[in-house]
């Protein structure tokens, strides 16, 4: 992570501020993915916002009122964003979950449509937080699964990448947003999380606080199991340990356990597609 947001998080105590500026300024998942900013776009953001986060910090209601009715970990970061884009001078947020409905169907929903002041453009942005574990460490990509297995990360890039971020450019769409004046000229990919490797496994070069490590035993003293919500930077210890449980040490190291059969359906469904068996 960038030396500021590093500085952030030592020195911001409330939850919400710590993530809300993990939001903005950790870096993107994945390098050089379409679309996607790169990480020095993330860190000018942070730049401009962080004496906010201070005083934030000193008086967070206005952020818990607007993420208070969040209980799932995506809908949390959208809400983080959400707030910042409100709050931010720079953009103005034209739409928010906002379904795309022409001639009586839904065509898709737009994460976030906006107008940047500074550039004088309308963007869409897609959001996303991803937390996976590389299972093929020569091919981490296509071996990322969730803490849900059903949950790929190949998968959620293509759709991504060919549904939610093309949205605009379906006919239909681009023809009722042009006539409601919402076109957007720009298209972001803001995709965070974090990326965990077996243990004993060797860790990709540039190793930072958004790569983890996993494994089917509980980690050792000093690691806190994390709520949900806790999973970007911790501080929200529960007491409620599960078969697949994320972990935070307080030198900020992670660490996830699962079960030890917890892709099994996943790899059975390789071995039937590799010798033809149609699966159940």
């Amino acid at each position: 992570m960038g030396l500021l947001l590093d500085e952030l998080l030592d020195r911001l105590v409330n939850n919400e501020v710590r993530d809300l500026a993990w939001a903005i300024g950790s870096p993107g998942l994945l390098p050089g993915l379409p679309m996607a900013p790169d990480d020095d776009w993330y860190a000018g953001l942070l730049e401009e916002y962080h004496p906010r986060l201070l005083a934030l910090d000193q008086d967070p209601a206005v952020l818990h009122r607007h993420c208070r009715q969040c209980r799932r970990l995506g809908q949390y970061f959208e809400a983080l964003w959400h707030f910042f884009l409100l709050d931010h001078a720079r953009f103005q947020v034209l739409g928010y979950n906002r379904q795309q409905v022409v001639g009586g169907r839904t065509l898709g929903a737009f994460d976030l449509l906006l107008w940047d002041h500074r550039h004088r453009r309308i963007e869409h942005w897609e959001l996303a937080v991803k937390f996976y574990l590389i299972t093929d460490t020569q091919a981490p990509q296509d071996s990322a699964l969730g803490i849900n297995p059903c949950d790929r990360l190949r998968r959620k890039l293509d759709h991504m990448q060919q549904h939610q971020l093309q949205l605009s450019r379906q006919p239909a769409v681009r023809r009722a947003l042009m006539a409601e004046g919402l076109m957007p000229e720009r298209t972001r990919l803001v995709m965070k999380g974090r990326l965990f490797y077996p243990l004993g496994a060797p860790l990709p070069e540039g190793n930072d606080t958004h790569i983890g490590r996993w494994g089917h035993k509980a980690p050792g003293t000093g690691f806190e199991p994390q709520h949900k919500l806790g999973w970007m930077t911790g501080g929200r210890y529960t007491d409620e340990c599960r078969d697949r449980q994320n972990y935070r040490d307080k030198n900020g190291n992670w660490y996830v356990k699962v079960n030890k059969n917890w892709n099994e359906k996943i790899q059975e469904r390789k071995m039937e597609a590799r010798s033809g068996v149609e699966p159940d």
